[in-house]
């Protein structure tokens, strides 16, 4: 099995450091000597990684149950002390090389049915660097014989620096409990927040925004990276603990958190997928930077 434990992608002054064997994640990628994403310290787990892919699903699955069409699945709680299921088995798994050039890397993740994923299926992610900047696609197939529910997503994580300002859109809020799961969605007008490019600094939030538009900007002082993803990332998350951390995530994805469960209580808009087999889904997400020239 081909796990390197590192890949670096580079083309122009773009670099990139891939980790297949921590999750398939993204470790860091540097533009003009400034860190576009947050960098991983030495040795780090896949959650301090800079970006790291979602699948089967994202977010997640309340109380490791799994409410599929046919029957429910126990499932295996893998982020402790929370009594959930959270984004998937892939990034918690190593992935195989399928291809690698200088700046670019094919990865795929051959699943059987385990405690953490109830259906065979294959995942495959890519990575590439080119003059506008970072893409990245991911697709699942349906490996098994039954319908398997589906859904993907990307986490990447942002410098939280001083004076960064957030473009982006969207139409609802899904409305968390103290489970930190999903009970509604509230329409959310979007004259507010972040309509126009809006200070971060203080907004804290750990939520899935439905009616998304699929772009958001993020606004530093000498450069702005623009997020771009594919047409069914309908769903947005955004975590910004604002603490000593120091980051943002904003997170593209097909669905809402627990959607699977939301979806059998008769929920609409929920993004959640069910694939035949042999079916794929597929997502896609382009990072462009541009330098910010000051007069």
């Amino acid at each position: 099995m081909d796990h390197p434990s590192s890949i670096v992608l580079v083309h122009g002054d773009s670099r990139a450091e891939l980790r297949p064997a921590t999750g398939g994640a993204l470790a860091g990628w540097r533009w003009r000597g400034r860190e576009l994403l947050r960098p991983a310290p030495a040795g780090a787990s896949v959650r301090q990684m800079a970006c790291y892919p979602l699948a089967p699903y994202s977010n997640r699955i309340g109380h490791a149950v799994l409410h599929a069409p046919e029957q429910h699945h126990t499932l295996r709680a893998n982020f402790a002390p929370e009594p959930h299921s959270i984004h998937g088995f892939g990034w918690q798994r190593a992935w195989q090389v399928a291809n690698h050039t200088s700046d670019s890397a094919e990865l795929f993740l051959a699943h059987a049915a385990d405690a953490d994923w109830p259906y065979a299926c294959t995942v495959r992610q890519t990575v590439a660097l080119d003059d506008a900047g970072l893409r990245l696609s991911l697709s699942v197939t349906n490996d098994d014989t039954r319908a398997m529910p589906a859904g993907l997503g990307f986490h990447p994580y942002f410098p939280l620096t001083p004076g960064l300002r957030l473009a982006t859109q969207w139409d609802g809020l899904w409305r968390a409990g103290g489970d930190r799961l999903p009970l509604d969605l509230a329409p959310q007008p979007q004259s507010a927040p972040f309509a126009t490019p809006q200070p971060v600094a203080g907004w804290q939030a750990d939520d899935c925004y439905s009616g998304w538009r699929g772009e958001a900007s993020l606004h530093y002082p000498d450069y702005v990276l623009r997020m771009s993803a594919s047409d069914n990332c309908r769903h947005l998350v955004c975590f910004a603990p604002n603490d000593e951390r120091n980051f943002i995530a904003i997170e593209p994805v097909t669905q809402a958190n627990d959607a699977f469960a939301l979806a059998a209580r008769g929920a609409r808009d929920t993004g959640m997928r069910l694939l035949a087999p042999g079916e794929s889904l597929s997502i896609a997400m382009v990072l462009a930077v541009e330098e910010v020239q000051h007069a």
